[in-house]
């Protein structure tokens, strides 16, 4: 029979294994996703959120070397994911036949997104797409997306630096989030 004393040093280190591997498993998912290959796609998808910026340019440049001349772009957070009004102009891209489409998921999540993908790819047609998101969401959108959306898909990241406190919420929310993802499998 083990003492009170062994019983909580036992659940201890299982408390602790526990953590060490979750944080294991996060921080591959958060901080080192596996990232697509883009090939041509009918679509480019933009996923909302902080950095979108950054994950506008790395759609458009994708864009302009010929993956998809359709870009997509959710508002689904608000802020800066209509750099240069570029779901008000006409030609949205001078210089280019690249058409931009802007939409606001319902609910106002990932898996909004992901339900948003699957109804206009499929009212149109289409079965390849490309998503851009930040790097650290890409193993989350891939997860909720692939639940929605049954065509081919790639998720591309992009890259934005981040201070210290950053990465740290950031890892944090990520790794709720991809918990909460993985724990309700519905699309």
């Amino acid at each position: 029979m083990r003492s009170p004393h062994q019983r909580a040093l036992v659940l201890l280190t299982g408390l602790v294994l526990l953590t060490v591997g979750l944080v294991a498993v996060t921080t591959r998912t958060v901080m080192f996703p596996r990232e697509d290959a883009p090939s041509s796609a009918d679509a480019i998808v933009v996923l909302g959120g902080l950095g979108s910026a950054a994950v506008v340019q790395k759609a458009l440049d994708l864009a302009r070397a010929g993956y998809s001349d359709h870009v997509l772009i959710s508002d689904a957070f608000g802020g800066d994911t209509r750099p240069a009004n570029l779901c008000g102009r006409d030609p949205a891209v001078p210089g280019t036949a690249i058409e931009v489409e802007c939409f606001d998921p319902h609910p106002t999540s990932t898996r909004g997104e992901a339900e948003a993908i699957a109804a206009f790819t499929s009212a149109q047609g289409w079965n390849r797409v490309i998503v851009v998101t930040s790097s650290y969401h890409v193993s989350r959108a891939r997860l909720q997306i692939s639940r929605c959306y049954p065509g081919v898909l790639a998720v591309i990241g992009a890259a934005q630096p981040m201070d210290p406190p950053k990465w740290v919420y950031q890892f944090g929310y990520q790794s709720a989030g991809f918990i909460k993802a993985w724990l309700t499998p519905a699309c």
